[in-house]
């Protein structure tokens, strides 16, 4: 990728050897940011010297230079042009992806080319350098028919820096259709996330394309080689007889390796400049690469030597510097000055500056590149050339051969990755070449064992650490490897943070499976051992927001500790017990909530009788299992159970936390806001709010010390806080802290969309709630349209656990759109609602006729606003039904409900002229409102509401005298009701 020229167009010969100094076309910048900038698509091929392809025939290979006539690809091009033109979307994401060499920077310039044919406007997005300077932006061109954005790296693109470019003001304000296309090697766990992303914050489509090989059959592959073989030969001057003798490699049927159509044209341009200097051309792919590296260092050479104007940098000077250009990447010359001096090629400003002069004479910057004016230190392209660069000259480790025998290799090279990543006097800051250093040896590291054998595990077991520096991706990369040596994952992984870690969790889980992989196999008849393993990837995977494989390695873990707890209770028990809470917390996340209540009290007993024996050394655990035996409890419709077991985990974390804020501060304010929900559940609003106050402050204090640790949970704790503010009236005050908590969740599921999605889309129902309570129905029905978005996705891939929180977020949207007057799509939205709460609510009346009632009500409401007052009248006495029924089992939780829904049946009553029933309706509401005021203030305005239909009930029954009396007494009702507020 970033090279290759297969997929490219070529206008012959004539317009491609130029002058030593051929014109280049020069890219206008749209937009510049610190991270990245964008700019004119280069769509002309850029013109090279015969003279200098005399001595760097691999300068062909260069996407720029398009050498080769674009070939085949139409059925991807046809599906590309088919996603540009779709009229249904103004701006979509598409991702092509596949093997480095596979084409798919060539394919992006032929569809490019064709796209500006068809009035497109064709930009591409670029990475700077950190530090770059800035970059003049030219004024906005006129657009034709949309926009084509081309991102090529873009798996190495920091992933806050891609989601900044898809927001980016310069894509959605263009006023024209924008087509984003991505161009990567893998299309992994970093796309999954960045896909949802997409889906989730840009509301827009996204979608991948692999790219399939193009020489998948020995024919193809043969007529590939050949079109290469003429193309090369027409602009290297070997005559057309002559090429014609040239022949496919004799393996190229069986190695696979030709499967590339990068590795048939090295071949191609390895055998025409070897038949052009009377050599026998080479015979496999890494021999090729080694003739075109041949005349690479020939021309080093050639260059120092020369009599006018020689580069002061001799040729073994000069390959050490290309070498560290490749692992580097462009950089900006005071981070190029810094580069050299680390791995020992110039002790001096001004020996380090030759150097990079000299580099850059030999290496250009890419054609046209407006930053290339301030970066050195270019790459060997394509990036397949440098890989296999990097692999010629490490030498192999002593006593075993180099996998290319005579390969021209150089001691140097041995250190030259661990040079540029040491971090002298500051463990903690890593360089700005790190990523691209450890990206670059492992993907070299999987053609190439020997330089994972002898560099890159060496320089990760003596420099663990890098691994986290480079991030998540590079985790996950490094656990990929094919021959990945375990002793150095495990290194890596006992640097890993014990907390959860929003920017490296996916990363970690990716290693964790891979060593229990790994592990399990090596000890199956440990069951300690296993269940260790087992917990450990339980946990990380959790974090990561893999709920199916956690719950599948906390089953393990516990079956595994179940007979050492009953054989050895005085050393496992707790272990047992721990795998228990955890695998309740799983099965409650997976939508299995009876057996999460069945192994949570089972912890629970354990650590009780632990905590009998041993206070000190259990007491803390016990308090962990009662606070999630009351989740549980909770969840089963059992509140005052609920209640007494958090009021038991909050009694014994206060305890701790008076012994050890730091250790103990976040488990007390998880149990206060649970203490918090568990009041709420049973009418104590106020008791509610001051518990879920402490809890907020504590995390605040905590988050402000530890942001990757405790923002989560800062999130969630204002997100209830809102909750509990709007039930005692202080709508204001609740509206806020939901916005605080919907910006962290936004930002966190940006950065895991895996791990934090469900979080975020919760925070979002809420904050559409808070939003309508202001009267802010049109930002309400925005938030809940993007909540229901998230929560469809993920009930589609996971009903049991996901389908009860669409309900919920289902419900929400129908009133809004009510509120807003479009009273046929809150229907829909109602009855979708319904269906699934009945459905939830058949197999699970106790957890689920609750929510059942609420969706009822709200769907009587819509069915009467469109005049279907019969459906709307069963619906509504079946809503009364259930809350009846539900609020002689707990009047203080459920009463409330039970008066807003006999409200709603003397509505529906009213319309249809039955008004003495409705008034006796209305009357029963008035009663239990009036009853739990003191309760709950906020219930006032309901109240309020309820007897204002009752006077308009009084004046269609002529009674206005009793009528204007009961406004008489609504009017001060309210009046008071202001002046507290």
């Amino acid at each position: 990728m970033g090279g290759g020229v297969s997929g490219a167009t070529f206008n012959g010969p004539a317009a491609f050897i130029a002058g030593d100094h051929g014109t280049q076309h020069v890219h206008l910048v749209y937009q510049w940011r610190p991270a990245y900038r964008v700019e004119d698509y280069p769509l002309d091929a850029s013109p090279v010297s015969a003279r200098l392809l005399a001595g760097q025939p691999s300068r062909l290979l260069r996407a720029a230079h398009r050498a080769v006539p674009f070939t085949g690809r139409g059925r991807d091009l046809a599906k590309l042009a088919d996603w540009r033109d779709d009229p249904a979307d103004r701006l979509a994401v598409r991702l092509v992806h596949g093997p480095g060499g596979q084409g798919k920077t060539r394919l992006a310039a032929r569809f490019a080319e064709l796209s500006r044919a068809a009035g497109w406007t064709v930009w591409q997005a670029v990475a700077n350098e950190t530090g770059a300077d800035p970059l003049a932006a030219g004024p906005a061109p006129e657009l034709g028919a949309g926009v084509l954005l081309v991102v090529d790296y873009a798996e190495r693109w920091p992933t806050a820096d891609l989601r900044r470019l898809l927001q980016d003001p310069l894509v959605h304000r263009t006023g024209v259709p924008v087509r984003v296309l991505l161009l990567a090697r893998p299309a992994g766990l970093w796309w999954e996330s960045l896909e949802t992303w997409i889906g989730d914050t840009l509301d827009t489509l996204a979608e991948s394309h692999p790219l399939r090989p193009l020489a998948d059959d020995s024919t193809t592959r043969a007529d590939l080689f050949r079109h290469a073989r003429d193309s090369f030969a027409d602009l290297l001057g070997l005559p057309a007889a002559t090429a014609a003798l040239i022949r496919p490699p004799q393996d190229a049927e069986l190695d696979e390796d030709y499967g590339q159509v990068l590795t048939l044209h090295i071949a191609a341009l390895a055998a025409v400049d070897a038949a052009l200097h009377q050599e026998k051309a080479p015979d496999n792919p890494a021999r090729a690469s080694a003739h075109l590296l041949g005349r690479e260092r020939a021309h080093w050479r050639a260059l120092h030597q020369r009599s006018s104007q020689p580069l002061a940098t001799a040729p073994e000077s000069m390959g050490r510097a290309v070498l560290t250009a490749t692992l580097t990447r462009p950089l900006a010359r005071p981070h190029g000055l810094i580069a050299l001096a680390r791995v020992g090629l110039a002790d001096s400003s001004a020996a380090a500056n030759t150097l990079l002069d000299d580099h850059r004479f030999c290496y250009p910057p890419q054609p046209g590149d407006p930053a290339g004016g301030v970066t050195v230190l270019e790459p060997l392209y394509p990036d397949r050339l440098g890989e296999d660069f990097i692999g010629l000259a490490t030498p192999a480790a002593r006593g075993t051969a180099h996998p290319v025998a005579g390969a021209v290799t150089d001691d140097w090279a041995h250190q030259a990755a661990e040079r540029l990543l040491r971090t002298p006097g500051d463990a903690d800051a890593a360089a700005p070449w790190t990523r691209d250093v450890l990206i670059v040896l492992i993907e070299t590291a999987r053609r190439w064992p020997h330089v994972a054998t002898g560099q890159l595990f060496p320089l990760l077991r003596n420099h663990p650490e890098l691994a986290l520096l480079a991030g998540g991706t590079a985790l996950t990369t490094l656990a990929g490897l094919d021959d990945v040596d375990f002793s150095v994952l495990d290194a890596v992984r006992k640097r890993f943070p014990s907390e959860r870690n929003t920017d490296l969790d996916v990363g970690i889980a990716a290693v964790t499976a891979r060593l229990a992989r790994h592990r399990l196999a090596t000890i199956p008849d440990d069951p300690v051992a296993r269940a260790q393993v087992q917990d450990e990837l339980a946990v990380r995977q959790a974090r990561a927001g893999l709920r199916r494989p956690a719950l599948l390695a906390a089953r393990g873990a516990v079956e595994d500790w179940r007979a050492p707890a009953a054989e050895n209770p005085d050393v496992h028990a707790a272990d047992l017990a721990a795998s228990l809470v955890n695998l309740g917390v799983y099965l409650s996340a997976s939508g299995q909530p009876e057996e999460a209540l069945t192994v949570t009290e089972q912890a629970a007993d354990l650590y009780r009788a632990l905590a009998e024996t041993d206070r000190a050394a259990h007491e803390s655990d016990l308090g962990a299992a009662l606070n999630n035996l009351g989740i549980r409890l909770a969840a089963a419709g059992r509140q005052r159970e609920a209640l007494a077991v958090t009021e038991q985990a909050v009694e014994i974390r206060t305890r701790l936390v008076a012994l050890d804020l730091a250790a103990h501060g976040s488990d007390l304010a998880g149990s206060l806001n649970n203490l918090g929900i568990r009041l709420a559940a049973l009418g104590q609003h106020h008791e509610a709010l001051v518990a879920t106050v402490r809890g907020t402050e504590l995390y605040r204090e905590l988050a402000a010390k530890d942001p990757h640790a405790h923002e989560p949970d800062l999130a969630t704790s204002l997100t209830g806080l809102g909750v509990f503010l709007a039930e005692v009236g202080q709508r204001g005050a609740a509206l806020e802290v939901t916005e605080q908590a919907e910006e962290i969740w936004r930002r966190l599921a940006a950065a895991n969309p895996i791990a934090h999605e469900r979080d975020f889309a919760l925070t979002l129902n809420n904050l559409g709630i808070r939003l309508a309570e202001a009267g802010l129905l049109r930002e309400a029905l925005a938030t809940g349209e993007q909540a229901v978005e998230i929560r469809r996705r993920l009930a589609e891939d996971d009903p049991a656990a996901h389908e009860h929180d669409l309900a919920v977020s289902l419900t929400n949207l129908g009133s809004y759109l009510s509120g807003l007057g479009r009273p046929n799509e809150a229907l829909a939205a109602s009855e979708e609602t319904a269906e699934i709460r009945s459905r939830l609510a058949a197999r699970n009346p106790a957890d689920h006729d609750r929510d059942l009632a609420i969706s009822l009500n709200n769907l009587a409401g819509v069915l009467s606003t469109l005049g279907r007052h019969r459906e709307a009248r069963r619906t509504a006495e079946r809503t009364v039904e259930i809350w009846r029924r539900l609020a002689e089992e707990n009047p203080a939780a459920h009463a409330p409900s039970l008066a807003l829904a006999l409200a709603m049946t003397a509505h529906v009553i009213a319309a249809t002229g039955e008004l003495d029933e409705a008034l006796r309706i209305t009357g029963e509401s008035v009663e239990i409102y009036r009853s739990r005021i003191g309760a709950a203030p906020a219930l006032l305005s309901r109240l309020v509401d309820v007897m204002e239909m009752q006077a308009s009930i009084l004046d269609a029954l002529g009674r206005t005298g009793e009528a204007t009396q009961l406004r008489r007494w609504i009017a001060g009702t309210a009046g008071t009701a202001e002046t507290a507020t």
